[in-house]
């Protein structure tokens, strides 16, 4: 199938490591994208560029785009990249984002402050800047990593899950202003995911409960945690991947203002 991104520039925040954004950007590169990765520190953005230059032209920015003064820049030097590259951003993915387990009278008001700025406002001033050109030349994705706890808002996750929430909502909003063009917004929505942070935790997690696998520790976790998960597993972070660059081209034009479930059925609704 050809997903018709072969040359389109991507923009994917947070995508260091060893998580959901480096797996959406190897995926774009796969697919003959020329993908912009971006972290806070050169030496794990350098690493990812390593990584996935195998795939595909991958160029990497630094910079804080948990910050005003941080977007800004981050803006001045993807604008120097279109320019290099002679084409605008096609896609931008908003996937930068924070999170910890914490017990809501424990979380204090910067904390607070933290996931706002992260998680929310890095995409609105993303947003405000990458829309209305989008908007001009009638052409262009906009895409929320948010989480399935922006709608199953978890005690021990309340910034997080309240952060998320703002995510669903902010994108709903902003596909209001495509109407009648061929821009889309869109959010994702990722249930529980194996990242390394996680693989650690469920090592951890078979160690004090008796798994002698992580397998088995896996189906433990989620016989006692995450009974309403249809999977009963975590998913890979190409699962969210495929269903990313799916919304990012001109095969999925028809979908613009949702929230699209990657969660293996998690969030029991219809």
């Amino acid at each position: 199938m050809d997903f018709q991104l072969k040359d389109k520039l991507v923009v994917v925040t947070g995508s260091t490591g060893d998580g959901i954004g480096v797996a959406i950007a190897k995926e774009f590169a796969k697919l003959g994208a020329t993908v912009v990765v971006n972290g806070r520190k050169q030496e794990s953005l350098d690493a990812t560029v390593e990584q996935l230059q195998e795939f595909g032209t991958v160029i990497g920015v630094a910079g804080d785009v948990g910050s005003l003064d941080g977007v800004n820049k981050f803006i001045k030097d993807i604008e120097a990249v279109e320019e290099s590259v002679g084409t605008p951003v096609e896609c931008l993915i908003n996937n930068v984002g924070i999170f910890h387990s914490q017990d809501f009278v424990d979380i204090p008001d910067d904390k607070w402050m933290d996931y706002y700025q992260i998680n929310t406002m890095s995409g609105v001033r993303l947003s405000r800047h990458f829309l209305p050109k989008m908007l001009e030349r009638d052409s262009g994705r906009i895409i929320f990593i948010s989480s399935e706890c922006g709608l199953r808002p978890l005690p021990n996750m309340l910034a997080y899950g309240v952060s998320k929430t703002s995510q669903i909502a902010l994108a709903r909003g902003l596909s209001e202003m495509t109407k009648g063009t061929k821009v889309t917004v869109n959010s994702v929505l990722p249930g529980p995911t194996m990242t390394g942070g996680i693989i650690s935790y469920m090592k951890d997690f078979g160690e004090q409960n008796g798994f002698n696998s992580l397998d088995k520790a896996v189906s433990g976790y989620f016989a006692e945690h995450e009974t309403t998960s249809l999977l009963q597993r975590f998913l890979d972070p190409s699962e969210i991947a495929n269903v990313v660059v799916f919304l990012s081209s001109p095969l999925a034009s028809g979908i613009n203002g949702a929230a699209q479930h990657v969660d293996g059925g998690i969030v029991r609704h219809i």
